[in-house]
């Protein structure tokens, strides 16, 4: 047996103040009678009470609120458990914000795609937890929520030139992102948890497989998607309005970003998570929406739920039954008239 509701369980407090004013209720009464003085009178007012139907009275009504109360307590019995799966995933995106995220193979810009294609995204998750990186040398981070309006406005205005620090540092971007799931653990029910790293950069110095092997240990899976060229594209100068002003150079050559997918590949195989690479001028989240979607429905164990049989209507019917004898009985008892029953008898004799 459990209850339900078992706040309302407080209002049985209230029944020793019923009893009490039921009894200072009778002993008023019986001053009353007592104070009119013509003893001859009051006892032949009295004659007809009975105080054992008086009892019934008062137990009937304190009984029936009694009942009432455990009926609002929500009293549940029949304990059985079912399998039900849990819903929703954690989910960091890992976006990468260095300077070859402005080359112009996607319109109007690798990175203004990546966001805008990304932003549909979110808007499909359904009770999944989302968390942001922004990373290029540095990182910057957004801690998961189910507020996806927020989620969007993080890195709605976010460009390269934002960062602190300049480079591709995919390392960093998957410890931040590790970080940020391992904060959310233990905070209701368990659940899948996994990384996509959005990215078009070689990354040569903050190991991102050592932090891919620690994800890995944790049940973190990485999904990779490759953004850009395998062939190389130039990386543009901006100005402060955003118009290309010239190209990325060195030693009087253009400095060009190429796809390094074989790296992508191999974190995403060490966590066995899944590499995704994204054409320019194709790039859609399509294939991450599906990805997501069949970890959700295979991969999430399921849990143990407890269902209860509300059994309050066996205590409703009770109680009503106790208020209306309460009601209906009255406290007087008949009283034989031995009076008239003599005077009969004399006038036969």
């Amino acid at each position: 047996m459990r209850f339900a509701n078992p706040q309302a369980l407080w209002l049985l407090t209230l029944l020793p103040v019923l009893v009490v004013g039921l009894a200072l209720r009778f002993g008023w009464r019986r001053r009353l009678i007592a104070g009119i003085g013509h003893h001859a009178q009051i006892a032949k007012l009295t004659a007809s009470v009975s105080h054992t139907r008086r009892l019934i009275k008062t137990l009937a009504l304190v009984g029936g609120f009694a009942l009432l109360i455990l009926a609002l307590a929500r009293p549940q019995a029949g304990e059985r458990t079912t399998l039900a799966p849990y819903e929703g995933i954690d989910v960091v995106v890992a976006l990468d914000f260095s300077k070859s995220m402005l080359a112009r193979d996607a319109y109007p810009s690798r990175i203004e795609r990546a966001k805008a294609e990304l932003a549909r995204l979110i808007d499909s998750l359904r009770g999944d937890r989302i968390g942001l990186v922004a990373f290029a040398g540095d990182t910057m981070s957004y801690p998961l929520t189910t507020d996806y309006s927020a989620a969007k406005l993080f890195w709605r205005d976010l460009m390269p030139a934002d960062m602190p620090l300049g480079g591709t540092a995919i390392g960093k971007a998957i410890v931040a992102s590790v970080k940020l799931l391992k904060a959310v653990r233990g905070k209701g029910p368990p659940r899948s948890q996994v990384i996509l790293l959005l990215t078009d950069g070689e990354d040569h110095e903050s190991e991102p497989i050592e932090a891919a092997k620690e994800a890995a240990k944790l049940g973190i899976r990485i999904y990779s998607v490759g953004i850009g060229s395998r062939s190389g594209e130039p990386i543009p100068e901006l100005d402060g309005e955003g118009k290309i002003i010239g190209y990325v150079s060195q030693n009087g050559k253009p400095v060009t970003t190429r796809l390094d997918y074989q790296t992508l590949e191999q974190i995403s195989n060490a966590t066995h998570g899944k590499y995704i690479e994204m054409e320019p001028r194709q790039f859609g989240v399509e294939p991450l929406i599906k990805a997501l979607d069949k970890l959700t429905r295979s991969e999430i164990k399921s849990r143990l739920i407890k269902h209860y049989d509300d059994v309050f209507a066996w205590l409703v019917a009770p109680a009503f039954l106790l208020l209306l004898l309460e009601l209906g009985l009255t406290d007087r008892r008949k009283v034989p008239q031995h009076g008239s029953g003599s005077n009969s008898t004399e006038q036969t004799a």
